[in-house]
């Protein structure tokens, strides 16, 4: 796969009938792209989950079938759209071209690159010379996250012949950090990116959020209403935001409306924490910080826990008041005094003497 430009990999099993039926759209795709592209080097692959364990387990695959996108041996992303033979090799096409994946924002000199910041996404200059090894090593290792960045390049006429070859990025448009491992070191640069890459807000939507739920960190929800820009320009963290109107479910559990937002939630996926402020107040100085800390602190689960137990408590009270008041009503109750002997009242029923029926033994 890493001689490959682009693996499109399909992860099915025999006992699922959503399988079953990809496997027959997914390999009309691949013949139909060979035949339109026959000197292309992309990889239709399939992976058999119950012979092949081992890359079950490595590519983490939960659900079948499963679609994955490697670039140049590297996992770029799952492929989440339609499964019709047309889409597929429509979706191929687009992420075959580099240019759809990276635009390049191009700028006369490197004092120009702020020109080009975009709110809550990161910005890497890649200040080489256009078509260089490192230029296009470099264009791989950002393609691996294509929709999270903006890059800045010199316009193809500027060489850069007496001036330094540089890889910056900037997360919040003003300060920058140097790339300064090897320059022909595909993994590194990759991983350097990708790291720098984690401190960026991202837009929560339906299509992208079962691939975060999966991985299974606590995510850092602020949802705004939609055409609330001052809020997005305020979240400077590693969270999602989201439009509060899509996800109505979420406003419901909090007892929140439409007019209540922005509000900020932490969810682990086993517990999910409220901040306690709304508004502007959740962008006061040091409240995001204090309230992403107070997770890795476990204050919030201590928090948590602390309303159980009072509640626990509130109700164990509530049952030893109603015993007590049980067994207080029991003893002021009165008493019903001791057995002793008393005449029977039956023996009024006995017959009379003077009765003229014969008792069976006077016969």
């Amino acid at each position: 796969m890493q001689n490959s430009r682009l693996t499109f990999v399909s992860f099915t099993v025999k006992w699922c009938p959503y399988s079953r039926r990809l496997q027959d759209s997914f390999y009309e795709a691949s013949e139909l792209y060979k035949q339109k592209y026959p000197d292309r080097k992309t990889i239709w692959g399939n992976v058999k989950c119950e012979e092949q364990k081992e890359l079950e387990e490595k590519y983490k695959i939960y659900k079948y079938p499963t679609l994955k996108v490697f670039f140049f041996g590297y996992l770029m992303t799952e492929y989440r759209g339609s499964r019709s033979a047309e889409e597929l090799m429509e979706y191929v096409e687009r992420m075959e071209n580099t240019a759809n994946l990276v635009k390049l924002n191009e700028v006369e000199s490197l004092t120009q690159w702020q020109m080009h910041v975009v709110p809550q996404k990161g910005t890497l200059i890649l200040w080489f010379p256009r078509g260089s090894p490192p230029f296009e090593l470099i264009l791989k290792a950002i393609a691996l996250i294509h929709d999270r960045l903006t890059v800045v390049v010199p316009i193809a006429t500027n060489l850069l012949e007496h001036e330094e070859h540089k890889l910056w990025f900037s997360l919040d448009g003003e300060h920058v950090q140097t790339f300064d491992g090897s320059i022909t070191n595909f993994e590194e640069i990759a991983e350097w990116i990708k790291q720098k890459s984690l401190g960026m807000v991202r837009e929560l939507t339906f299509e992208n959020m079962e691939e975060f739920a999966e991985d299974g960190t606590p995510m850092l929800i602020l949802l705004r209403k939609k055409d609330d820009n001052d809020s997005e320009t305020n979240f400077k963290i590693n969270p999602f935001m989201t439009d509060g109107s899509i996800l109505k479910a979420v406003l419901r559990h909090y007892n929140k409306e439409i007019d209540d937002l922005p509000f900020l939630i932490i969810d682990q996926f086993v517990h999910s924490y409220l901040s306690p402020w709304n508004g502007d107040e959740i962008f006061a100085n040091g409240n995001i910080k204090k309230f992403v800390a107070d997770l890795f602190n476990e204050a919030h689960h201590r928090k948590y826990h602390k309303k159980l137990d009072d509640l626990m408590k509130k109700i164990t009270d509530e049952i030893e008041k109603i015993e007590k008041e049980s067994e207080l009503e029991e003893k002021t109750t009165k008493d019903p005094g001791t057995v002793g002997k008393q005449e029977s009242v039956f023996k009024q029923l006995k017959p009379a003497k003077t009765r003229y029926s014969f008792a069976k033994e006077e016969l």
